[in-house]
């Protein structure tokens, strides 16, 4: 699965860092982390996002197959048909305590 985040959702997860009361080097350290694992991504004329090949090849997500766009919060994800299919029959499992789903 990819999170796709905007700008200032990314933005935001970098002044949460700032903000923690984590020690400068703990805070460059978290920052490093978030950097490493984000990417920036565009559309092409088509209005395709285009996925780099070692996310899409270690997400599982191949050309031309079905994927799941996923809502959530504060951001998307993109998922392989087939890995959504799997955490959703382990999704419909688990219990609705607040009765939401």
């Amino acid at each position: 699965m990819l999170k796709v985040l905007t700008q200032q959702a990314y933005e935001e997860r970098v002044a949460i860092v700032g903000a923690s009361k984590l020690d400068e080097a703990e805070k460059r350290e978290a920052l490093g982390n978030l950097a490493m694992r984000c990417r920036e991504v565009t559309l092409n004329d088509q209005g395709k996002l285009l996925i780099p090949k070692d996310l899409s090849e270690k997400t599982d997500i191949k050309p031309e197959s079905s994927i799941m766009l996923v809502g959530r919060h504060g951001h998307f994800e993109v998922w392989s048909k087939a890995h959504f299919d799997k955490y959703q029959e382990v999704a419909m499992n688990q219990k609705d305590t607040l009765g939401i789903l």
